[in-house]
């Protein structure tokens, strides 16, 4: 048994993994609910809103966490906090009780999901490093960016580096676009690096993969779209929409043939997720956005719901749980 400040400070972690597991579940239901009206707004708004998505439980839980700490014991808020929910014995912690076995489930799966994303990272990385012995030249663009462009007839082109974007492109692809073709291909693929969508894409598979399967490959689908979108919007600051459109779908055509895994963790494909939404996005662009106090506000109810599911989840279980 825990007592005092190292038993506040478990007691407090299990509130915020209790709320994380409620504000999930909340967001879960909400993503069923409104999930199909995201695509409505303009892909800025989107990118917050995935965002909002993957953080939210972690936002919730240590809001919740916060609220009922002792930080506000001396504050007018008690009162009205004590009146919608408190922590039975926060000054006390059994390992052995269901807040131990609820901390130490999470930390391990947590665990467990570093070290896979970790061996994916790790698999990922020892073939760039192949992928390099073959880049047999490199084509010098603007300032200090540059594209590599690999000795392989596949055609391809991608980013890949989580601190250090790099910008491949492969001969076999090359070769069969015209200058104005692959000048389109080359700045998607730099838009990727100087927006770092590699390590983006990283956190994003991290965060989701505490949400239902389903709704974690939702997650990282509609993000990895995204970052094209957003990648293709910054390839027309040069070229029209229409040539970025034809590149796109002359790429996918020669890629049709090949083999090519797009679903690696934190690599960005030209050619990748659903060529139909982006060039509809470049010739049909939206720019409808989503009030910000939309989202704020959303999650200051959803603040107020895991708080008090908190405050009745505890109650519940220590009725059918006595600690001594």
């Amino acid at each position: 048994m825990l007592i005092s400040d190292l038993a506040v400070a478990m007691n407090l972690i299990a509130i915020a993994l209790l709320g994380f597991f409620v504000g999930a579940v909340l967001l879960s239901l909400a993503w069923l609910l409104l999930g199909r009206y995201v695509g409505l707004y303009s892909i800025q708004s989107q990118k917050t809103l995935i965002w909002t998505w993957v953080l939210g439980p972690w936002v919730l839980g240590l809001a919740t966490m916060l609220i009922l700490s002792p930080m506000f014991e001396q504050t007018s808020l008690f009162g009205w906090i004590e009146n919608l929910a408190h922590w039975h014995h926060l000054y006390v912690f059994q390992l052995a009780s269901w807040h131990g076995i609820t901390v130490l489930l999470f930390v391990l799966f947590s665990f467990g999901l570093l070290v896979i994303k970790g061996s994916q990272l790790y698999r990922q990385g020892n073939a760039i490093h192949t992928l390099k012995q073959f880049s047999t030249s490199e084509q010098q663009t603007q300032g200090k960016q540059k594209v590599l462009i690999i000795d392989s007839d596949v055609p391809t082109a991608f980013t890949t580096g989580l601190f250090r974007p790099a910008c491949y492109v492969s001969k076999g692809l090359a070769d069969k676009l015209s200058s104005k073709e692959l000048d389109i291909v080359i700045e998607h693929e730099f838009a990727h690096a100087r927006n770092r969508d590699p390590l983006s894409k990283l956190f994003i598979a991290f965060l989701s993969a505490y949400y239902p399967k389903k709704l974690a490959l939702i997650l990282n689908a509609k993000y990895a779209l995204i970052t094209e979108q957003i990648a293709d919007q910054s390839t027309m600051l040069k070229h029209s929409a229409e040539d970025v459109a034809g590149t796109l779908v002359k790429v996918v055509r020669l890629q049709k043939s090949s083999a090519i895994n797009e679903s690696s963790l934190s690599l960005s494909f030209f050619g990748a997720n659903d060529i139909a939404q982006r060039v509809h996005h470049l010739l049909n662009p939206t720019d409808k956005t989503i009030p910000m106090i939309i989202p704020i506000f959303s999650m200051l109810v959803m603040l107020c719901f895991t708080i008090v599911a908190v405050d009745a989840t505890h109650h519940l279980i220590e009725s059918v749980f006595t600690h001594s």
